[in-house]
Protein backbone atom coordinates (compact mmCIF):
# COMPACT_ATOMS: atom_id res chain seq x y z
CA UNK A 1 0.00 0.00 0.00
CA UNK A 2 1.29 3.38 -0.85
CA UNK A 3 2.04 5.66 2.26
CA UNK A 4 0.33 9.20 2.70
CA UNK A 5 2.74 11.86 2.17
CA UNK A 6 2.33 12.27 6.29
CA UNK A 7 2.76 8.75 6.81
CA UNK A 8 6.25 9.00 4.83
CA UNK A 9 7.70 12.04 7.04
CA UNK A 10 10.12 11.68 9.80
CA UNK A 11 10.09 14.70 11.84
CA UNK A 12 13.48 14.43 14.11
CA UNK A 13 16.30 12.45 14.82
CA UNK A 14 14.66 10.37 17.00
CA UNK A 15 12.13 8.83 14.36
CA UNK A 16 14.83 8.77 11.63
CA UNK A 17 16.92 6.65 14.17
CA UNK A 18 13.73 4.69 15.31
CA UNK A 19 13.08 3.81 11.30
CA UNK A 20 16.55 2.72 10.85
CA UNK A 21 16.43 0.57 14.47
CA UNK A 22 20.10 2.68 14.97
CA UNK A 23 21.30 5.60 17.41
CA UNK A 24 20.65 9.39 16.78
CA UNK A 25 24.69 9.34 16.83
CA UNK A 26 24.66 6.88 13.83
CA UNK A 27 22.53 9.06 11.85
CA UNK A 28 24.73 11.94 12.34
CA UNK A 29 27.81 10.14 10.81
CA UNK A 30 25.48 8.71 8.10
CA UNK A 31 24.57 11.60 6.83
CA UNK A 32 28.19 13.05 6.96
CA UNK A 33 29.73 10.11 5.78
CA UNK A 34 27.33 8.58 3.43
CA UNK A 35 24.93 11.66 2.73
CA UNK A 36 21.75 10.32 4.18
CA UNK A 37 18.99 12.45 3.14
CA UNK A 38 17.97 14.51 5.46
CA UNK A 39 16.44 18.03 5.12
CA UNK A 40 16.33 21.19 7.16
CA UNK A 41 14.09 24.61 6.74
CA UNK A 42 15.90 26.85 4.47
CA UNK A 43 18.64 28.76 6.18
CA UNK A 44 18.45 27.27 9.27
CA UNK A 45 21.69 26.05 10.59
CA UNK A 46 23.52 22.65 10.60
CA UNK A 47 21.77 21.82 14.44
CA UNK A 48 18.46 23.07 13.41
CA UNK A 49 15.54 20.24 13.42
CA UNK A 50 15.37 17.92 10.45
CA UNK A 51 13.13 15.77 8.71
CA UNK A 52 13.12 13.24 6.55
CA UNK A 53 11.50 10.69 3.73
CA UNK A 54 10.89 7.34 4.42
CA UNK A 55 11.30 6.69 0.71
CA UNK A 56 14.13 8.56 0.36
CA UNK A 57 15.82 6.92 3.16
CA UNK A 58 15.05 3.11 1.81
CA UNK A 59 16.54 4.39 -1.74
CA UNK A 60 19.50 5.54 0.02
CA UNK A 61 20.54 2.45 1.94
CA UNK A 62 19.57 -0.01 -1.05
CA UNK A 63 21.90 2.38 -2.80
CA UNK A 64 24.65 2.50 -0.06
CA UNK A 65 24.77 -1.11 0.16
CA UNK A 66 25.09 -1.67 -3.59
CA UNK A 67 27.86 0.72 -3.93
CA UNK A 68 29.37 0.04 -0.71
CA UNK A 69 28.82 -3.77 0.17
CA UNK A 70 28.89 -2.26 3.89
CA UNK A 71 27.06 -0.26 6.21
CA UNK A 72 29.58 0.99 8.44
CA UNK A 73 27.07 0.43 11.24
CA UNK A 74 25.08 -2.77 12.62
CA UNK A 75 21.81 -2.62 10.74
CA UNK A 76 19.18 -4.84 12.66
CA UNK A 77 16.01 -4.73 10.14
CA UNK A 78 14.81 -7.94 8.95
CA UNK A 79 15.19 -8.86 5.03
CA UNK A 80 11.31 -8.35 4.20
CA UNK A 81 11.85 -4.39 5.20
CA UNK A 82 15.10 -4.05 2.95
CA UNK A 83 16.06 -7.16 0.62
CA UNK A 84 18.87 -6.04 -0.07
CA UNK A 85 20.13 -6.74 3.18
CA UNK A 86 20.50 -10.02 3.26
CA UNK A 87 23.23 -10.12 1.05
CA UNK A 88 24.69 -6.52 2.37
CA UNK A 89 24.91 -8.69 6.16
CA UNK A 90 27.00 -10.98 4.35
CA UNK A 91 29.36 -8.88 2.68
CA UNK A 92 29.72 -7.72 6.49
CA UNK A 93 30.56 -10.76 7.45
CA UNK A 94 33.13 -11.10 4.83
CA UNK A 95 34.35 -7.55 5.74
CA UNK A 96 34.06 -8.17 9.02
CA UNK A 97 36.50 -11.35 9.42
CA UNK A 98 38.80 -9.31 6.97
CA UNK A 99 39.20 -6.47 9.87
CA UNK A 100 39.72 -8.73 12.58
CA UNK A 101 42.64 -10.91 10.75
CA UNK A 102 43.89 -7.37 10.11
CA UNK A 103 43.94 -6.44 13.55
CA UNK A 104 45.52 -9.55 14.77
CA UNK A 105 48.27 -8.48 12.36
CA UNK A 106 48.65 -4.99 13.04
CA UNK A 107 48.39 -5.01 17.19
CA UNK A 108 47.12 -1.53 19.03
CA UNK A 109 47.28 0.41 15.34
CA UNK A 110 43.57 0.11 15.18
CA UNK A 111 43.03 0.14 19.08
CA UNK A 112 41.20 2.86 20.47
CA UNK A 113 42.64 5.00 22.99
CA UNK A 114 41.91 4.80 26.62
CA UNK A 115 45.08 5.47 28.80
CA UNK A 116 47.88 7.38 28.55
CA UNK A 117 51.62 7.97 29.66
CA UNK A 118 54.14 10.98 29.62
CA UNK A 119 58.03 10.13 29.15
CA UNK A 120 59.88 13.24 29.10
CA UNK A 121 58.13 15.70 26.51
CA UNK A 122 56.28 12.67 24.62
CA UNK A 123 52.76 12.09 25.19
CA UNK A 124 52.27 8.51 24.43
CA UNK A 125 48.62 6.86 23.82
CA UNK A 126 47.46 3.47 25.09
CA UNK A 127 44.54 1.25 24.56
CA UNK A 128 42.52 -0.48 27.14
CA UNK A 129 45.05 -3.55 27.66
CA UNK A 130 47.90 -0.44 27.90
CA UNK A 131 49.40 -0.90 24.46
CA UNK A 132 50.87 2.04 22.66
CA UNK A 133 49.17 3.29 19.78
CA UNK A 134 50.82 6.33 18.99
CA UNK A 135 53.32 8.84 20.25
CA UNK A 136 53.16 13.20 19.73
CA UNK A 137 56.21 15.10 20.79
CA UNK A 138 55.27 18.28 22.60
CA UNK A 139 58.87 19.42 22.40
CA UNK A 140 58.28 20.70 25.75
CA UNK A 141 61.64 19.10 27.66
CA UNK A 142 59.72 20.16 30.91
CA UNK A 143 56.24 19.21 30.14
CA UNK A 144 54.64 18.21 33.54
CA UNK A 145 55.05 14.56 34.46
CA UNK A 146 52.10 11.70 34.05
CA UNK A 147 50.98 12.16 37.90
CA UNK A 148 49.55 15.73 37.19
CA UNK A 149 47.99 14.78 34.07
CA UNK A 150 46.74 11.71 35.79
CA UNK A 151 44.88 14.27 38.74
CA UNK A 152 43.42 16.33 35.39
CA UNK A 153 42.31 13.44 33.40
CA UNK A 154 38.53 13.12 32.53
CA UNK A 155 36.73 15.14 34.80
CA UNK A 156 36.22 18.05 37.28
CA UNK A 157 37.69 17.62 40.34
CA UNK A 158 36.54 20.73 43.09
CA UNK A 159 39.37 19.27 45.79
CA UNK A 160 42.20 19.95 43.43
CA UNK A 161 43.87 23.35 42.65
CA UNK A 162 43.13 22.77 39.00
CA UNK A 163 39.11 21.90 38.62
CA UNK A 164 39.27 21.28 35.11
CA UNK A 165 40.83 18.48 32.88
CA UNK A 166 43.51 18.85 30.63
CA UNK A 167 43.03 15.73 29.40
CA UNK A 168 40.23 13.79 27.85
CA UNK A 169 40.05 10.99 25.99
CA UNK A 170 36.34 10.38 24.04
CA UNK A 171 34.37 10.17 21.12
CA UNK A 172 33.30 14.14 20.42
CA UNK A 173 32.37 14.11 16.63
CA UNK A 174 29.85 10.84 17.15
CA UNK A 175 32.43 9.29 14.48
CA UNK A 176 32.32 5.83 16.42
CA UNK A 177 36.15 6.72 17.48
CA UNK A 178 37.97 8.41 20.60
CA UNK A 179 39.19 11.51 20.06
CA UNK A 180 42.57 12.53 22.65
CA UNK A 181 41.88 16.24 23.93
CA UNK A 182 45.37 17.60 25.16
CA UNK A 183 46.56 20.88 26.94
CA UNK A 184 50.09 20.62 27.44
CA UNK A 185 51.31 22.42 30.65
CA UNK A 186 54.87 23.17 31.64
CA UNK A 187 57.00 22.65 34.94
CA UNK A 188 58.84 25.86 34.99
CA UNK A 189 57.47 28.58 32.60
CA UNK A 190 54.20 29.56 30.80
CA UNK A 191 55.51 29.79 27.22
CA UNK A 192 53.25 27.59 24.78
CA UNK A 193 50.44 26.47 27.46
CA UNK A 194 47.83 28.23 25.49
CA UNK A 195 46.97 25.39 22.73
CA UNK A 196 44.59 22.91 23.29
CA UNK A 197 45.10 19.80 20.65
CA UNK A 198 42.45 17.12 19.49
CA UNK A 199 44.22 13.92 17.98
CA UNK A 200 42.36 11.08 16.10
CA UNK A 201 42.30 7.22 17.36
CA UNK A 202 45.53 6.96 15.17
CA UNK A 203 47.16 10.44 16.62
CA UNK A 204 46.50 12.16 13.59
CA UNK A 205 45.94 16.48 14.43
CA UNK A 206 42.30 16.75 13.79
CA UNK A 207 42.11 20.51 14.97
CA UNK A 208 44.02 22.98 17.43
CA UNK A 209 42.82 25.68 19.25
CA UNK A 210 44.82 28.47 20.20
CA UNK A 211 43.84 30.23 23.61
CA UNK A 212 43.75 34.07 23.67
CA UNK A 213 44.25 37.02 21.50
CA UNK A 214 45.88 40.91 21.99
CA UNK A 215 43.42 43.10 23.97
CA UNK A 216 43.77 47.10 24.56
CA UNK A 217 42.09 47.60 28.29
CA UNK A 218 41.81 50.89 29.98
CA UNK A 219 45.18 51.97 27.69
CA UNK A 220 47.08 48.92 28.29
CA UNK A 221 48.13 46.61 25.62
CA UNK A 222 48.04 43.19 27.13
CA UNK A 223 49.54 40.30 24.38
CA UNK A 224 47.54 37.02 23.16
CA UNK A 225 50.27 34.92 25.59
CA UNK A 226 47.26 32.76 27.16
CA UNK A 227 47.85 29.52 29.18
CA UNK A 228 44.90 27.15 28.73
CA UNK A 229 43.81 26.09 32.32
CA UNK A 230 41.36 23.42 31.66
CA UNK A 231 38.61 22.59 29.67
CA UNK A 232 35.31 20.23 29.69
CA UNK A 233 33.88 18.38 27.39
CA UNK A 234 29.52 18.30 27.35
CA UNK A 235 27.24 18.08 25.09
CA UNK A 236 25.33 21.64 25.06
CA UNK A 237 22.86 21.01 22.44
CA UNK A 238 21.90 17.39 22.95
CA UNK A 239 22.89 15.98 19.81
CA UNK A 240 25.18 13.46 20.48
CA UNK A 241 27.89 16.16 19.13
CA UNK A 242 29.97 17.18 22.15
CA UNK A 243 31.58 20.59 22.70
CA UNK A 244 34.42 21.66 24.10
CA UNK A 245 33.96 24.32 26.91
CA UNK A 246 38.16 26.34 27.35
CA UNK A 247 38.86 28.77 29.99
CA UNK A 248 42.29 30.44 29.55
CA UNK A 249 44.11 33.16 31.59
CA UNK A 250 46.66 35.81 30.45
CA UNK A 251 50.33 34.65 31.07
CA UNK A 252 50.80 36.63 33.65
CA UNK A 253 48.03 39.09 34.13
CA UNK A 254 44.01 39.19 34.55
CA UNK A 255 42.11 38.69 31.19
CA UNK A 256 40.08 35.60 31.19
CA UNK A 257 38.78 33.94 28.05
CA UNK A 258 35.84 31.54 27.98
CA UNK A 259 35.65 29.98 24.67
CA UNK A 260 33.07 27.29 23.56
CA UNK A 261 34.38 24.93 20.76
CA UNK A 262 32.34 22.39 18.13
CA UNK A 263 33.27 18.95 17.72
CA UNK A 264 34.67 20.27 14.77
CA UNK A 265 37.22 23.02 16.85
CA UNK A 266 35.75 26.39 15.72
CA UNK A 267 35.17 28.43 17.82
CA UNK A 268 31.07 29.23 18.36
CA UNK A 269 30.90 31.10 21.45
CA UNK A 270 33.33 33.54 23.67
CA UNK A 271 33.34 35.45 26.28
CA UNK A 272 35.90 37.87 28.19
CA UNK A 273 36.01 38.31 31.94
CA UNK A 274 38.27 40.29 33.66
CA UNK A 275 39.42 38.12 36.20
CA UNK A 276 39.90 34.44 36.29
CA UNK A 277 36.92 32.16 35.92
CA UNK A 278 37.98 29.32 37.70
CA UNK A 279 34.98 26.28 38.19
CA UNK A 280 31.98 25.63 35.80
CA UNK A 281 28.35 23.68 36.20
CA UNK A 282 26.08 22.78 33.97
CA UNK A 283 22.41 22.79 34.77
CA UNK A 284 18.04 23.32 33.57
CA UNK A 285 17.79 26.54 35.93
CA UNK A 286 14.69 27.80 34.42
CA UNK A 287 13.30 24.13 33.82
CA UNK A 288 12.83 24.83 29.86
CA UNK A 289 14.53 21.12 28.67
CA UNK A 290 18.19 23.06 27.63
CA UNK A 291 21.56 23.43 30.28
CA UNK A 292 22.48 26.63 31.17
CA UNK A 293 25.83 27.21 31.95
CA UNK A 294 27.29 28.77 34.99
CA UNK A 295 31.20 29.41 35.83
CA UNK A 296 32.21 31.23 39.04
CA UNK A 297 35.60 32.87 39.79
CA UNK A 298 36.92 36.64 40.59
CA UNK A 299 36.38 39.84 38.81
CA UNK A 300 39.36 41.88 39.38
CA UNK A 301 37.48 45.15 39.71
CA UNK A 302 35.28 44.43 42.34
CA UNK A 303 38.06 42.10 43.93
CA UNK A 304 35.40 39.76 45.16
CA UNK A 305 33.83 36.92 42.96
CA UNK A 306 32.02 36.95 40.46
CA UNK A 307 28.93 34.03 39.45
CA UNK A 308 27.69 34.23 35.60
CA UNK A 309 24.86 32.06 33.75
CA UNK A 310 24.63 32.22 29.98
CA UNK A 311 22.28 30.35 27.38
CA UNK A 312 24.77 28.60 25.95
CA UNK A 313 23.59 29.36 22.10
CA UNK A 314 24.92 32.76 22.85
CA UNK A 315 28.22 33.12 25.04
CA UNK A 316 29.70 36.52 24.11
CA UNK A 317 31.31 39.84 25.25
CA UNK A 318 32.86 40.47 28.49
CA UNK A 319 31.93 41.21 31.78
CA UNK A 320 30.90 44.50 33.13
CA UNK A 321 33.50 46.54 33.97
CA UNK A 322 34.85 49.93 34.55
CA UNK A 323 38.34 52.27 34.18
CA UNK A 324 41.25 50.32 33.31
CA UNK A 325 39.12 46.81 33.09
CA UNK A 326 37.28 47.97 30.20
CA UNK A 327 38.63 46.17 27.44
CA UNK A 328 38.27 47.81 23.57
CA UNK A 329 36.14 45.83 21.10
CA UNK A 330 34.30 43.12 23.12
CA UNK A 331 31.16 44.38 23.12
CA UNK A 332 28.81 43.89 26.12
CA UNK A 333 28.12 40.28 27.85
CA UNK A 334 25.37 38.20 26.73
CA UNK A 335 25.16 36.69 29.95
CA UNK A 336 21.37 36.27 31.64
CA UNK A 337 22.71 37.13 35.22
CA UNK A 338 26.54 38.66 36.43
CA UNK A 339 26.51 38.47 40.45
CA UNK A 340 29.28 40.05 42.21
CA UNK A 341 30.15 39.49 46.21
CA UNK A 342 32.21 41.85 48.39
CA UNK A 343 36.40 41.60 49.11
CA UNK A 344 37.09 40.92 52.96
CA UNK A 345 39.61 41.97 55.45
CA UNK A 346 40.60 38.93 56.34
CA UNK A 347 41.12 38.56 52.17
CA UNK A 348 43.28 41.62 52.33
CA UNK A 349 45.72 40.74 54.95
CA UNK A 350 46.24 37.39 53.98
CA UNK A 351 47.67 39.28 51.14
CA UNK A 352 45.29 38.77 48.26
CA UNK A 353 44.78 41.42 46.18
CA UNK A 354 41.37 40.02 44.97
CA UNK A 355 39.64 36.79 46.33
CA UNK A 356 36.74 35.07 44.61
CA UNK A 357 35.16 32.29 44.25
CA UNK A 358 37.34 28.96 43.66
CA UNK A 359 34.67 26.49 43.73
CA UNK A 360 31.06 26.12 42.61
CA UNK A 361 28.18 23.27 42.79
CA UNK A 362 24.49 23.03 41.65
CA UNK A 363 22.39 21.65 44.98
CA UNK A 364 19.99 19.04 44.37
CA UNK A 365 17.92 21.86 46.48
CA UNK A 366 17.22 24.42 43.53
CA UNK A 367 20.56 25.92 44.61
CA UNK A 368 24.11 27.35 43.55
CA UNK A 369 26.50 27.07 45.80
CA UNK A 370 30.05 28.84 45.79
CA UNK A 371 32.96 28.56 47.56
CA UNK A 372 35.42 31.72 48.00
CA UNK A 373 39.08 31.15 48.49
CA UNK A 374 38.87 32.34 52.04
CA UNK A 375 36.30 29.27 52.73
CA UNK A 376 33.26 32.17 52.62
CA UNK A 377 29.78 30.15 51.36
CA UNK A 378 27.60 32.21 49.17
CA UNK A 379 24.30 30.50 48.06
CA UNK A 380 22.10 31.48 45.21
CA UNK A 381 18.47 30.38 44.10
CA UNK A 382 17.80 28.98 40.65
CA UNK A 383 17.13 32.27 40.02
CA UNK A 384 19.65 33.88 41.44
CA UNK A 385 18.11 35.99 44.13
CA UNK A 386 20.42 35.67 47.18
CA UNK A 387 19.53 33.17 50.15
CA UNK A 388 22.59 32.95 52.86
CA UNK A 389 26.10 33.42 53.09
CA UNK A 390 28.05 30.97 55.80
CA UNK A 391 31.00 31.39 57.20
CA UNK A 392 32.55 28.34 57.18
CA UNK A 393 35.33 26.25 59.05
CA UNK A 394 37.95 28.00 57.19
CA UNK A 395 37.05 31.55 57.40
CA UNK A 396 36.75 31.16 60.51
CA UNK A 397 40.06 29.68 60.84
CA UNK A 398 41.70 32.44 58.39
CA UNK A 399 39.78 35.04 60.69
CA UNK A 400 40.82 34.44 63.95
CA UNK A 401 44.77 33.75 62.70
CA UNK A 402 44.52 37.56 61.01
CA UNK A 403 42.98 38.90 64.33
CA UNK A 404 45.55 37.32 66.42
CA UNK A 405 48.36 38.35 64.07
CA UNK A 406 46.79 42.43 64.65
CA UNK A 407 45.89 42.80 61.41
CA UNK A 408 42.36 43.04 61.32
CA UNK A 409 39.97 44.07 64.22
CA UNK A 410 36.23 43.01 62.63
CA UNK A 411 34.78 40.99 65.14
CA UNK A 412 32.97 37.41 63.18
CA UNK A 413 29.34 37.81 64.11
CA UNK A 414 26.03 38.33 62.56
CA UNK A 415 26.69 42.26 62.03
CA UNK A 416 29.70 40.77 60.12
CA UNK A 417 27.57 38.23 57.84
CA UNK A 418 25.17 41.41 57.54
CA UNK A 419 27.78 43.20 55.83
CA UNK A 420 28.79 40.72 53.53
CA UNK A 421 24.91 40.02 52.39
CA UNK A 422 24.52 43.79 51.95
CA UNK A 423 27.78 43.90 49.49
CA UNK A 424 26.43 41.23 47.23
CA UNK A 425 25.74 43.36 43.71
CA UNK A 426 24.00 42.29 40.44
CA UNK A 427 24.29 43.58 36.54
CA UNK A 428 20.98 44.99 35.58
CA UNK A 429 22.84 45.88 32.03
CA UNK A 430 23.90 49.36 33.37
CA UNK A 431 25.18 48.87 36.86
CA UNK A 432 25.82 46.84 39.23
CA UNK A 433 22.64 47.67 41.31
CA UNK A 434 22.06 45.89 45.38
CA UNK A 435 18.75 43.56 44.26
CA UNK A 436 18.75 40.85 42.09
CA UNK A 437 18.30 41.35 38.50
CA UNK A 438 18.57 39.89 35.07
CA UNK A 439 21.01 41.40 32.73
CA UNK A 440 18.17 42.53 29.59
CA UNK A 441 20.44 42.00 27.00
Amino acid sequence: MQETPKDNLLRSWKEIAAYLECTVRTCHRWEDKHGMPVHRAEGTEGKSPVFAYKDELDAWFKETFRNHNRLGEKAKKAGKDRPALKWALGAIAVLVLAGALFLLRAPGRNGQPADFAIEGSVFIALDKQKRELWRWDTGMEDLKPEEFYRKNFQVRHPEESNILPLLVIKDINADGDAEVLFAPKRTSEQTGEGWLYCFDREGAEIWSFPAGKELRCGGTVYSPDYRISGFYCHDLEGDGLIETVVKAYHAPDWPCQLAVLDAAGKRTGEFWNAGYLVDLAFHDLDGDGREELIVAGVNNDYRGGCLAVFDTRKIAGSSPQTGKYACEGLGPGSMLYYVTVPYTDVAEAMGHSVAGFAHLDVKANNRIMGTTSTSLIYEFGFDLAFLQVTDGNGFKVHHREMALLGRISSVLDDAYLAALRAGVRWWNGSEMVAKPAKNPR
